[in-house]
């Protein structure tokens, strides 16, 4: 009798609760046994605890698990066409607790001090936050080796950047993607060097510590 009405009524959206379903099947106890039986069925899926869909696309669901949270780092360059390796999990920013979720590919949540830099965008029938793809290469420091994200370089706007790395002030932040946009062909040294100081890091985080020194942006460039 539900059926087709949960299914008309939850297509609409990306993710529902248990709250959700009761404004439809107002007794909790049945609404509780209505979902058992089509998770079951394989008629709605069972994201994580108290966490249903009716899709089949991780990357669509994962923005709506946590909230407030935005898509970022290689997931958002990959939406955006900039990078050709397609990513095998799911890379979302939040303002509260890290972690991870098992749908179909991992969904990852990542914490986040700079909660901006995203923006609305369509996915399929939706509208999910995504971040810009400026944001995307600075979130994704400490996630993934640069090597994945370089080549998004080429079609990025060089003033939302530097927007963003005064905005975030971190010297390290400030540091690598100020090499990272020099080494691709924008002048941005006069632009950021007082976010510069005198102490070396490894360009990139996550690769080999082994490398030469660019005495211009302080970074051993390992990556």
């Amino acid at each position: 009798m539900y059926e087709m009405k949960v299914k008309e009524h939850f297509s609409a959206m990306p993710v529902f609760r248990l709250a959700d379903l009761t404004q439809i099947i107002q007794n909790k106890d049945y609404a509780k046994k209505f979902l058992q039986k089509m998770v079951k069925r394989g008629e709605i899926k069972k994201i994580k605890r108290d966490f249903y869909t009716l899709h089949e696309d991780p990357f669509l669901v994962s923005a709506f698990l946590s909230k407030p949270c935005y898509i970022s780092t290689v997931s958002a360059l990959y939406y955006h066409h900039l990078i050709t390796q397609i990513p095998n999990e799911i890379f979302c920013f939040t303002t509260k607790r890290t972690g991870s979720v098992d749908f179909i590919s991992k969904i990852n949540f990542f914490h986040t001090k700079y909660f901006f830099g995203f923006k609305p965008e369509r996915c399929k029938d939706f509208v999910i936050p995504i971040a810009t793809p400026e944001k995307a290469i600075i979130d994704s420091m400490h996630i993934v080796p640069f090597s994945v994200f370089e080549e998004a370089f080429d079609e990025i706007e060089i003033n939302t950047m530097v927007y963003y790395l005064k905005k975030i002030k971190k010297s390290s932040i400030v540091k690598r993607m100020g090499y990272l946009a020099e080494r691709n062909g924008f002048s941005v040294y006069e632009k950021l060097k007082n976010f510069v100081n005198s102490k070396y890091i490894f360009l990139d985080p996550v690769a080999k510590k082994v490398g030469r020194k660019d005495k211009k942006w302080k970074v051993v460039v390992n990556g």
